[in-house]
């Protein structure tokens, strides 16, 4: 939705820690978001990203950042970004399977547990989505996150599967979550995203699926009256250049920045997640009422959606994408954790340039420190120990 975008085009503003080129040549990209301006998620940026960027940049690129819908939907943004009107986007969920329809595969239901496991793909996976997209004239700046996405009601509470049969859902995110709410006999009425808010307050639907932040910056957490937290999906999110606008940047930009984009997207994305929980701790406080589900019925909704699994296979998303997804979820369920040679791959575009051991030092310094805040030690993700 409208939050987890802002994440997104933010983060676009990373590639500016490259230091400015010789000549003073001037680089222009113009993006655009569906998500508000001044929102929680520009702290960050301003804290983490923007001082990066003043220190090494000396302004040779400027970006130009569209907000709130102003250049149209996600699917107009892809199209001017074909056309030459813009050269980035940030896009929610939605817009990220437009771009990139493989990666509707991280939105199967019940596919992850936890953040350990999308991080541990996120790394795993990122040549592989970097291929897909530069296939289609496209480079990924950085995959983050919308959320686990939580049920809504302004109606009736949603503890079993049974309480899915005919509720008025709305529906936003494209062809996996109708697939999903239809196997679980909902009545579905599809809308733009500008018509979400409007939808649930006018009453003509009363569920929804989505993250606490949204809910909270559409100002609807005086409507809703339930939430079930249960992680029925996670919803990626993306930030996405044009090959065009990327291969034009100098080579020490591109660099700089590769060596740059895990350390900071893993800092950022634990302030985001921290965020989320506050957002829903927030709303239950103001009196949402947070319904639990019982492991038997949680169990029944589990088995109940991924009887879409075979549905959508080889049809919102590839065969081998599957397989690969499912390859390295069952080897991190089995005790496997990102090593070091894993994180150089995320640091460096060219497997033939080595990093500098100061540099690797340097990584693995900042990224205990990153994964002790974000609660990530005792082995839950990296294992970062001599030989790996």
């Amino acid at each position: 939705m409208r939050s987890g975008a802002v994440t997104l085009i933010l983060v676009l503003a990373c590639v500016l820690s490259g230091p400015g080129r010789a000549n003073g040549e001037q680089f222009s990209w113009k993006t655009a978001t569906l998500a508000p301006d001044g929102i929680g998620w520009a702290k960050h940026m301003k804290d983490i990203i923007f001082p990066e960027m003043e220190k090494s940049t000396k302004g040779d690129l400027k970006v130009k950042v569209y907000w709130g819908g102003v250049m149209g939907d996600e699917e107009d943004y892809l199209a001017k970004m074909r056309i030459g009107q813009l050269q980035g986007a940030g896009l929610s969920a939605q817009g990220a399977v437009m771009a990139c329809p493989d990666l509707a595969v991280m939105e199967l239901p019940f596919l992850f547990r936890n953040y350990y496991e999308v991080d541990y793909l996120r790394v795993k996976m990122d040549r592989t989505f970097i291929n897909i997209m530069e296939e289609k004239g496209l480079f990924l700046i950085g995959w983050i996150d919308q959320d686990f996405d939580q049920i809504y009601s302004t109606d009736k509470p949603i503890r079993t599967v049974e309480d899915f049969k005919g509720s008025r859902f709305v529906t936003w995110y494209g062809p996996m979550e109708e697939i999903m709410l239809k196997r679980l006999d909902a009545d579905v009425i599809p809308v733009n995203v500008p018509e979400l808010a409007t939808t649930i307050r006018q009453g003509i639907a009363d569920y929804s699926i989505g993250p606490a932040v949204w809910v909270v910056g559409a100002q609807l957490y005086s409507k809703v009256k339930y939430v079930n937290p249960v992680k029925i999906r996670y919803s990626p999110a993306i930030i996405i250049l044009t090959q065009e606008a990327w291969s034009q940047l100098p080579e020490e930009y591109s660099r700089e920045f590769y060596q740059k984009r895990l350390e900071l997207g893993w800092k950022y994305c634990n302030l985001v997640r921290k965020d989320n929980k506050k957002f829903l701790e927030a709303m239950v406080s103001y009196g949402v009422e947070e319904i639990k589900m019982d492991p038997e019925a949680l169990k029944a909704l589990e088995d109940k959606t991924k009887q879409i699994y075979t549905t959508v296979e080889g049809k919102l998303f590839s065969d081998d994408i599957l397989e690969e997804t499912m390859g390295h979820l069952n080897d991190y369920r089995a005790g496997k954790r990102l090593n070091l040679e894993d994180l150089k791959g995320m640091a460096s575009m060219n497997d033939d340039v080595p990093l500098s051991p100061e540099f690797l030092q340097h990584m693995k310094t900042t990224l205990t420190k990153s994964l002790k805040e974000f609660n990530a030690g005792e082995n839950k993700l990296v294992d970062l120990s001599d030989g790996n």
